[in-house]
């Protein structure tokens, strides 16, 4: 029977090679995705057979125990020995991240089940060359932010993140931590872990990039690539610097798509309505919607 582990820091090195295996586009089978919210989820993982299996529960759905659609060689095979756990334990047979072309699999497995969707948690996919290019009509409001910034701010730079300049991102995120207050326990984990990433930089075999004014970081963003995909897992600025969020985005997104690189996930906006209208002001080519499928 399959033996479930907490998901730990020192875990990334064995769990990494699973996530090129993922045939969707979603942040939740990448590393920042896995890792940064292993404890909110309370993630336990398994391995069977040269597949990974996700345990995880789902606190948007009634803290319901879900297990993630396997990675790795033998996908049929994971999927029954989760049946057999279940039958074993007694717990729910559910999934959770279930994109529709997950749903075809599982349907041919479970022929009785439910479907529960939450939007808060559909990511935002856009092909990559949009947001390097920002060229047409539709961007020219992300032009006109970064052509004010460059005026009003003079002197400014973006550097890749490095052992030379990561005491400089801790102390903006220090500061920028400190200048929002929220009770939100989403942020104050999302803080935390961000905070860890970049204490334990080379450990999450992440990339980042940075931006100064002055010699002063005033924004920076970390993320991943797996197979075409750019991820984004962390972008911060300081918003007293007008126009800082457009320019990091697109620095960033110039710098990092490259090895073919065709779209970017910006993960999603976790209900948040101004988040959901900035990532949807940057004309996603798609949205791609997660479901708990539940079988009964």
């Amino acid at each position: 029977m399959l033996e479930f582990r907490k998901l730990q820091l020192g875990d990334i090195g064995k769990v990494r090679k699973y996530f090129s295996c993922s045939t969707n586009r979603i942040c939740d089978n990448t590393v920042g995705g896995a890792f940064m919210w292993r404890d909110y989820f309370s993630v336990e993982y398994a391995e069977f057979n040269e597949t990974v299996i996700f345990k995880a529960k789902v606190r948007y759905h009634h803290d319901i125990t879900a297990f993630s659609m396997p990675l790795g060689r033998d996908v049929s095979g994971a999927i029954s020995q989760i049946s057999e756990y279940c039958r074993h334990t007694g717990e729910p047979l559910a999934f959770c991240n279930v994109t529709e072309g997950d749903i075809a699999t599982l349907r041919s497995v479970f022929t009785d089940f439910r479907l529960f969707k939450d939007t808060n948690w559909s990511d935002y996919i856009y092909n990559a060359v949009d947001l390097v290019a920002l060229s047409g009509r539709k961007y020219s409001g992300k032009r006109n932010h970064i052509n004010r910034f460059k005026m009003a701010y003079g002197v400014h730079s973006f550097e890749e993140m490095s052992e030379d300049n990561l005491e400089d991102v801790l102390e903006f995120h220090a500061r920028s931590g400190a200048d929002v207050a929220s009770n939100s326990e989403l942020f104050i984990e999302e803080h935390d872990k961000t905070q860890e990433v970049l204490e334990n930089f080379v450990v999450y075999g992440l990339f980042g990039g940075l931006l100064r004014v002055g010699g002063l970081v005033v924004a920076f963003s970390v993320g991943e690539t797996i197979n075409n995909v750019l991820f984004v897992h962390i972008e911060k600025a300081d918003m007293r610097y007008r126009g800082s969020f457009q320019v990091i985005n697109n620095e960033f997104a110039k710098r990092f798509v490259s090895g073919g690189v065709e779209f970017i996930n910006r993960e999603d906006d976790a209900g948040d309505e101004g988040l959901r209208i900035s990532k949807n002001s940057y004309h996603p080519c798609e949205i791609i919607d997660k479901y708990i499928f539940l079988v009964e």
